[in-house]
């Protein structure tokens, strides 16, 4: 599963970027989950985007240039041995930097990519992202949320 989520990313990237030759960089954002003790009490501390722990979840914010290719994928934390696997980009508010309200994982890879198309330096975009876990040995799925924001910062 893994491979072939590396290898359509990859794809996906690829077409984006050349899709526009104007685009600026790929952000690969790794959302590191604790699989096996995340519940609905502790997302804030099991999942992070690998900021430091007084920053929460909903407090971490990307800064992004006009034609980045956004890249979202899930990872269990070392030892964790769990899946995650990133569901849904969903706008909440602020200017819709990506041009849409929401995007959805393609082809059950479990990641989302997005491009960076509108807004003026300064603008921000809060949203929400679903992800689930499985953990080790299960073969059920639970869904969690989080709510981070990027940030449209000038051109070099």
């Amino acid at each position: 599963m893994k491979i072939k989520a590396t290898i359509v990313l990859l794809f996906i990237g690829a077409l984006l970027f050349s899709a526009d030759s104007h685009s600026q960089n790929q952000k690969m954002i790794k959302l590191e989950v604790d699989t096996e003790n995340i519940n609905e009490n502790n997302v804030d501390s099991t999942a992070t985007f690998g900021q430091p722990p007084e920053t929460k979840n909903k407090d971490f914010t990307l800064d992004v240039k006009m034609g980045d290719i956004i890249i979202w994928q899930g990872n269990s934390t070392p030892g964790s041995g769990g899946l995650v696997r990133i569901k849904l980009f969903k706008h909440d508010n602020g200017i819709k930097l990506l041009g849409t309200g929401r995007i959805s994982e393609q082809n059950g890879t479990g990641v989302i990519v997005g491009r960076v198309q509108n807004g003026e330096p300064g603008n921000e975009e809060k949203y929400t992202l679903n992800f689930e876990v499985r953990k080790r040995g299960s073969r059920t799925w639970t869904s969690y949320s989080i709510d981070p924001k990027l940030k449209l910062i000038a051109q070099d």
